[in-house]
C-alpha cells in the first residue's frame, strides 16, 4: 500500500511540475521563513527510525536539524513519503540532500513552490542543470564553488562538518584497535582501496560496514568485526585506534569533496591515513598522510605503525584544525546567516513589485 501511495505521489508531483499555462501568480499558501524542512532521499518515514536504511545523509540531517533549531529555525526532516503527502507544510526553506527529484523538474518553482527557497547542500557531485535550479547552493567543494560563482550561481563553500559534542577524544580500551576502517562496500565496486590494498599485502585491519561478506572470503573474513556501528559509538572506535583509514570515491576526489569521516575522526583525535585528495591537503597539510598508490599505502602503514610519537603529533594538529574550522555550530551558523539574508532580500523584492 505504501509503495502505491508513494508512486501516485511521484506521478502527481511530476505532473504538476510540467503543467503549462497556469497562473504564475498563484500563491497557494503563505510560507514561514523561520521554518526549514530537510528532504532526505529515503522512501518511507519508517526508515528514518533507528538503524533502518543507514545512510550518511540521515545522520547528517539530524545533526543539521539540531543546529538549525539552535539558530532559531523550526525544523522537520521528511522522507519522500512525507514530502509527497504534506505539500502545504508552510516551511519557507526546503533543504535538499542527495539527488532529490524536485531539482529535475524544469518549472517546479515557477508553479507549485514558487516562493519556497530551495537550498541544495551538495556533498557529492550534482548535475549542473539541477544545481542551477536551486536558489542557494552550499557546496562542500572549493573547486565547485569557484566554478559555480563564475557561472552566476548563488553558491557558497560550506564544507561538511562534525558535531563536536558528539565526536571528541574518548579513548576506551574496550574499543582498542591497531588499524581501523569504518565504511560500507560501494555497490558498484568490488571493493575499496583500503580493503583491497590491505588484502593484497596481508595487512590485517578491523573492518566495520555492510556488504563485505562476498569480498572478505576465506581467512580474510576475520577482519570483518561488525556490520554497522551506532553513530553515537563511533567516537570510541575512532579515539581508540592507532590508525584510522579513509578513502574516497573517485568522482568526489575529482570534484574536490572531502569525506565526512575526515572531520569526524580527526575531531576524536584520531590519526588518519587517507588516499590522496588535494582538497584534504589544502586544509590539513601533512597532518593527514596520504597515498597515491598501493606501494605508498603499504609504506605509510608500516612507517606510522612503528612511530607512535609522529602519529600523536599529526593527530593533534589535525584535531585542532577540525575543532577550529569544522564544528557544526560554526558551519551551520554561517548557513543560517546566508539563508536569512536571502529570505530578507527575496521578501523586499516581492514587496517592491
Amino acid at each position: 500500500m505504501k509503495k502505491v501511495f508513494v508512486f501516485l505521489g511521484v506521478i502527481l508531483f511530476f505532473g504538476l511540475g510540467f503543467m503549462k499555462g497556469l497562473d504564475s501568480d498563484y500563491d497557494p499558501y503563505e510560507l514561514n521563513y523561520n521554518k526549514v524542512v530537510i528532504n532526505l532521499p529515503i522512501p518511507y518515514a519508517d526508515d528514518m527510525v533507528g538503524n533502518k536504511m543507514i545512510v550518511g545523509e540521515k545522520y547528517l540531517a539530524f545533526d543539521l536539524a539540531v543546529e538549525f533549531e539552535k539558530n532559531g529555525f523550526e525544523t522537520k526532516i521528511y522522507s519522500i513519503e512525507d514530502t509527497y503527502s504534506n505539500r502545504n507544510f508552510g516551511e519557507g526553506f526546503e533543504f535538499i540532500m542527495r539527488k532529490w527529484p524536485e531539482l529535475r523538474v524544469e518549472n517546479y518553482h515557477s508553479f507549485v513552490d514558487k516562493d519556497r527557497i530551495a537550498v541544495l547542500y551538495e556533498t557529492v557531485p550534482y548535475n549542473l542543470m539541477e544545481v542551477r535550479r536551486a536558489d542557494i547552493v552550499f557546496t562542500g567543494s572549493m573547486k565547485k564553488n569557484e566554478d559555480y560563482r563564475k557561472r552566476g550561481i548563488n553558491s557558497y563553500f560550506i564544507p561538511q562538518f562534525t558535531r563536536l559534542d558528539k565526536f571528541y577524544p574518548a579513548y576506551n580500551e574496550k574499543y582498542k584497535s591497531k588499524l581501523l576502517f569504518v565504511g560500507n562496500r560501494w555497490p558498484n565496486f568490488a571493493s575499496r582501496k583500503t580493503v583491497s590494498y590491505a588484502i593484497n599485502n596481508g595487512i590485517e585491519i578491523d573492518i566495520y560496514g555492510a556488504d563485505w561478506e562476498n569480498v572478505l572470503v576465506g581467512d580474510n573474513i576475520k577482519m570483518l568485526k561488525g556490520f554497522q556501528l551506532k553513530n553515537e559509538d563511533l567516537k570510541y572506535y575512532y579515539s581508540s585506534a592507532d590508525i584510522v583509514f579513509n578513502d574516497t570515491r573517485d568522482d568526489m576526489i575529482m570534484a574536490g569533496y572531502i569525506s565526512n569521516r575526515i572531520f569526524d575522526a580527526t575531531a576524536c583525535g584520531a590519526f588518519v591515513i587517507s588516499d590522496y585528495n588535494e582538497a584534504i591537503e589544502d586544509i590539513y597539510g601533512d597532518s593527514i598522510p596520504m597515498y597515491k598508490n598501493e606501494e605508498e599505502f603499504v609504506n605509510l602503514v608500516k612507517y606510522y605503525s612503528d612511530n607512535p610519537l609522529e602519529r600523536q603529533e599529526k593527530a593533534k594538529r589535525a584535531h585542532n584544525i577540525t575543532k577550529e574550522r569544522f564544528g557544526a555550530e560554526k558551519v551551520i551558523s554561517e548557513m543560517a546567516k546566508i539563508m536569512r539574508e536571502y529570505a530578507k532580500e527575496k521578501k523586499l523584492l516581492r514587496e517592491n513589485k
